[in-house]
């Protein structure tokens, strides 16, 4: 979520995706301070930020029908990108 909120940011196109990146680390920092992940909790924060700028750009490819837009355009590449995120998630830890 830090990754996309971060990503509407109005910045140039590479440097607004390198921000949102760090945001998903620096929120994985965070909670993996509260957690026991530690450290690791920045790989899989960089990791789920990816996942969720992938699903916003799959997203975007939905534009003109803004009904799918707003169902399937946007579920389905979040639902495709939370087993990445468990897989990711169970590789580090």
């Amino acid at each position: 979520a830090a990754a996309v909120l971060a990503r509407a940011l109005p910045l140039p196109g590479i440097a607004s995706v390198v921000v949102a990146l760090l945001a998903g680390a620096g929120a994985g920092i965070a909670m993996g301070g509260l957690t026991e992940y530690g450290g690791q909790g920045a790989l899989l924060g960089l990791a789920a930020g990816a996942c969720a700028l992938i699903g916003l750009r799959v997203a975007s490819y939905d534009y003109p029908s803004r009904f799918v837009h707003m169902t399937a355009g946007v579920a389905l590449p979040l639902t495709a990108a939370a087993p990445a995120v468990y897989l990711i998630g169970r590789a580090l830890v």
